[in-house]
């Protein structure tokens, strides 16, 4: 298997670096609890807290006391290698395809477009994800924009696509009069959209 291009962003937490890989490089989301090789046996030894698969990112985080300037070297050639064998990766509790459909649109929503939909306020609640499908409500001050559908399919349909590219459909309806319930995503309002903007909000 060839390389799997991948390089670290730094987080809040000084230990815990976020090593960013495509969409689909392993079939696995959350807390991992086995790793292939050299990985693996850090995630066992004093080395690493922890390892967490995202749709798009390897989270590490290194122990107290070590630090990345010492380990990191080690830990890139050993996830290197590690992500060059997707299925001997084991989440710590077991991952389905709906789950794995659901950490996309995390990351979709926590990520450049989320801060362009808060930017604009409105909101987007998600009714259901599974069976690689998505139906989504749109309420708020931009449930009556005329480009709402346009930034929805344009924007969260592509990057969600990106990140689970087995997406069938991405649907949405809207709830005219109020704010849809809550269930997985909200945001507070921060105005009406401009003219001419659509805009939705929300974090699973």
């Amino acid at each position: 298997m060839s390389v799997v291009p991948m390089h670290p962003e730094a987080t809040a937490d000084p230990q815990t670096v976020r090593w960013v890989v495509p969409a689909g490089t392993l079939p696995v989301v959350g807390e991992i609890a086995e790793a292939p090789d050299e990985l693996g046996e850090m995630l066992h030894s004093e080395d690493v807290v922890s390892i967490e698969v995202e749709t798009q990112a390897v989270v590490i985080r290194l122990a107290d006391g070590r630090s990345w300037s010492g380990a990191g070297a080690r830990v890139r050639d050993a996830l290197g290698a590690a992500l060059r064998h997707p299925r001997r990766w084991r989440p710590v509790a077991v991952v389905t395809e709906d789950d794995v459909l659901r950490a996309a649109l995390h990351d979709v929503l926590d990520g450049s477009l989320g801060d362009y939909i808060r930017s604009h306020g409105g909101e987007v609640t998600v009714v259901s994800a599974h069976d690689r499908r998505v139906e989504v409500r749109m309420a708020g001050t931009c449930t009556h924009c005329p480009a709402a559908g346009f930034t929805l399919h344009s924007r969260l349909e592509s990057a969600l696509r990106d990140r689970f590219p087995d997406l069938v459909e991405l649907r949405a309806t809207e709830e005219p009069g109020k704010a849809a319930r809550r269930t997985w995503l909200t945001l507070r309002r921060r105005g009406a959209c401009p003219p001419g903007e659509g805009a939705v909000t929300g974090r699973p």
